[in-house]
């Protein structure tokens, strides 16, 4: 599928309930022949293409300067996290802080605020084509920690993570209809010879964890699409987290589970959080995003 055929993924930063809400149905009038867009979900592992920050919100300023900093000069930041990850103030931050943002005041029409984004997009795209000319990847998204006034983390805690993640090898498995999906994450993961399974039920996927050392390697990830009536995705999630265990005397490390989910899917966030999910993937998938994820989550290079 054609890149351009997915909607742009747009992450609201200091936004919540009726607000984000609001926000998010905004994003979905589209107007005719204009791009689409969709709010990720906290829980969602997608990086986003553009950002929705609450001007007003020092805290969510304090993010976007994280995720996305400004350029020093010009809104055309080329290639940089600016350009490439570019972002949209709502709301009128102090006077006194003069950032080189665009912006729109609060309440904003629709039309006002689809001209601003497709602005983005297309200086998204500039940035995107400037970065491929120097054979470089795109940034990957940055999680920022909660800065503390009094900080009693463990320093062992941040020398682990500074120290280059260890690869984890195994399978992934996924459980859907058929196995389209599946043979096509094969596809994807072929460089790196990462074996892929399909399930089609609990029993199946249950099955096919317990199994996997012994024929391949352990299931590393589980990709679970939530849109299989006769499967509860936060059920089964916890099983195949609880079924970690040893294997010829290793501690197998249990599989982290993504669930793919439908726009119209009702995610449960903390039902998902209690099973031990890893996070959510919006379908469509693009293979640039699962490709980003599963890199991620196998900790490959």
């Amino acid at each position: 599928m054609n890149a351009d055929t997915y909607p742009f993924a747009v992450r609201l930063i200091g936004f919540a309930g009726a607000q984000a809400a609001a926000l998010a149905a905004a994003l979905g009038r589209v107007p005719a022949g204009g791009p689409a867009y969709f709010c990720l979900s906290a829980d969602s592992l997608q990086e986003p293409d553009l950002l929705l920050v609450n001007g007003a919100d020092l805290k969510a300023l304090a993010t976007l300067a994280a995720l996305s900093p400004a350029p020093a000069t010009t809104l055309s930041s080329g290639p940089g996290p600016g350009g490439v990850r570019p972002a949209l103030l709502l709301g009128a931050p102090a006077p006194a802080l003069r950032l080189a943002y665009p912006s729109l005041p609060l309440p904003c029409d629709d039309d006002s605020l689809h001209a601003e984004l497709a602005r983005l997009v297309e200086r998204r795209a500039d940035a995107l084509a400037r970065l491929a000319a120097t054979g470089l990847p795109p940034p990957a998204e940055r999680r920022t920690h909660e800065r503390l006034d009094l900080d009693l983390t463990d320093p062992a805690e941040y020398a682990d993570r500074r120290s280059p993640p260890e690869a984890r090898r195994g399978a992934v498995l996924v459980v859907d209809r058929n196995a389209r999906f599946s043979q096509h994450i094969a596809k994807l993961l072929k460089p790196w010879d990462i074996p892929t399974m399909w399930a089609s039920d609990e029993p199946s996927a249950l099955a096919a964890c317990a199994d996997a050392p012994q024929m391949l390697a352990p299931v590393a990830v589980v990709l679970i699409n939530t849109s299989l009536s006769e499967i509860d995705p936060y059920a089964l999630c916890a099983v195949l987290r609880e079924q970690g265990g040893v294997e010829a005397g290793a501690l197998v490390r249990p599989p982290d589970v993504v669930f793919t989910v439908s726009h119209d899917y009702r995610y449960d966030s903390a039902r998902a959080r209690a099973a031990g999910a890893a996070g959510l993937l919006d379908k469509p998938v693009s293979d640039a995003t699962l490709r980003t994820v599963l890199k991620k989550l196998m900790r490959l290079a």
